[in-house]
């Protein structure tokens, strides 16, 4: 069994990753042997950082686990109790420390710790521009796996007044296995998180490709962590910085299936001969009798899609599986280029998401409601057949803007993170699974504001190991 801890994952067990073989991103395996030998020439390190990649495809990262559990944690889906009922203690909120996302942790931490054994030789390489883009995939990688592990274990700093002083996650800059970590605030590892985007932003290079970070790419991604932190101004210079547009009508629904890249700044390449990985199976099975889903799309969530919404049909499939009807989620499902079910590219940030973290921050920046509709707009225009919006200012602007990023970035692993910074409760409808909204409604409709289930425990594995490290107050 894997074990869930940064302690015991080391640093040659993730040597040994496999991964895709693409024209832009040549992913080999890792297989040096030794921390003397491991790291010397530039062919070594270019290895070493594909190995980044192919770990942040693991099925417990954003292979699969990272892209369904924060939705099923939140509003969006509906459990189906005829099917398997994997996650149901998540979606009931009845998680505990031998029932956590441990194994998140420990692949999140693997990111880490290969981005720390990459740091800590960088200077066998002569100074110039390789140098610096291997330094800084390698800070970007693990800035991003500290900030998504905070975000589920520990505060996120808009979540109310106490929460940069809380307990966040233990932050890791050592490839040494046998070091213990206490817990950092929330405010520290929110600090090193943007200390690493903006000195990795400074020396990427503008000549990598999507399937590896980019200038656009760490720029949307620091867009998305000043807003978190609540760093309104910062966020809109962020997104400033981003190059590329929001993806148009006609091609959105080509960005699920692989056939478009229209709109994406960043996106991990999956492939049938290689990782294959199906992203879909949390949320479903194709059979011979359809499609087998263990998570639905919630009724009222159904409903808050119109017939012009492109979205509508590029997300969600409606049909019968062995007699009765769901509203089945199938972003994950197809690809144009693979033949496994569920094998796709996975797209960990895009410009849409980045004009809606800009409307956002600009909303609350007061005074630039014209430019934060603007910023809406730049996604509403490409996503209906005629935009439904009329000019909104004040809290109906904000309201349309958290509306739009609900519906944008659904089933893509953002939806608890939205709620849970905003110091909101989760409320989910009385509905049932089944397509009209019939069906077995859930046992657990309400998580207040403020309950401490917002921070999910610390797996028992990993207090156990690292005594340094504490559990949560919920458990």
């Amino acid at each position: 069994m894997k074990k869930y801890t940064i302690i015991l994952s080391t640093i040659f067990a993730m040597a040994f990753m496999s991964s895709c073989d693409q024209d832009n991103l040549n992913l080999n395996p890792f297989n040096s042997v030794g921390v003397d030998v491991a790291l010397n020439t530039q062919g070594d390190f270019d290895i070493a950082v594909n190995g980044l990649y192919s770990m942040m495809i693991d099925e417990q990262y954003y292979g699969a686990d990272f892209l369904s559990f924060p939705d099923v944690l939140a509003d969006n889906l509906i459990i189906n109790l005829d099917a398997r009922q994997t996650q149901r203690s998540t979606f009931e909120w009845r998680y505990n420390p031998n029932d956590t996302r441990g194994a998140f942790m420990a692949d999140a931490y693997d990111v880490v710790q290969q981005a720390n054994f990459i740091l800590e030789n960088i200077d066998k390489l002569p100074a110039g521009a390789a140098k610096d883009n291997v330094e800084a995939q390698a800070l970007a990688a693990r800035a991003l796996a500290h900030f998504n592990l905070n975000n589920v274990f520990g505060m996120i700093p808009t979540q109310e007044a106490g929460a940069n002083a809380s307990l966040g996650i233990s932050l890791n800059f050592s490839s040494d296995i046998r070091q213990t970590l206490a817990r950092n605030t929330v405010e520290a590892v929110y600090t090193s998180v943007i200390n690493d985007l903006e000195e990795a932003s400074g020396k990427i290079s503008a000549s990598n490709g999507i399937e590896r970070f980019n200038p656009d790419a760490i720029n949307g991604i620091l867009s998305r962590v000043y807003l978190y932190n609540g760093e309104w101004q910062n966020a809109v210079n962020a997104a400033n910085a981003v190059t590329a547009s929001v993806s148009e009508f006609g091609n959105f629904t080509g960005i699920w299936d692989d056939s478009s890249d229209d709109g994406v700044l960043f996106k991990l390449i999956n492939r049938d001969a290689d990782t294959d990985i199906s992203t879909a199976v949390p949320y479903n099975q194709v059979l011979t009798a359809g499609i087998f889903s263990e998570y639905v799309v919630d009724f009222g969530f159904f409903n808050l899609y119109s017939d012009q919404d492109v979205r509508k049909g590029a997300f969600i499939e409606t049909s019968a599986f062995e007699g009765d009807v769901y509203n089945h989620v199938v972003i994950h499902n197809n690809s144009s280029i693979n033949m496994g079910t569920g094998v796709v590219d996975i797209k960990v940030i895009r410009a849409a998401e980045v004009q809606l973290n800009k409307a956002e921050a600009l909303a609350n920046i007061g005074g630039q409601d014209a430019a934060a509709l603007a910023a809406l707009d730049l996604v509403r225009n490409q996503r209906y057949v005629v935009n439904p919006g009329g000019g909104e200012t004040g809290q109906a602007l904000k309201d349309a803007i958290q509306a739009e990023r609900r519906l944008e970035l659904a089933f893509q692993g953002h939806r608890f993170f939205d709620i849970k910074r905003q110091g909101d409760a989760i409320t989910r409808t009385n509905a049932g699974q089944f397509a009209d909204g019939t069906g077995t409604p859930p046992l657990f409709l309400t998580l207040p504001a403020g309950d401490c289930k917002f921070e999910l425990a610390i797996p028992v594995t990993e207090i156990n190991v690292n005594p340094a490290s504490t559990q949560n107050p919920c458990y």
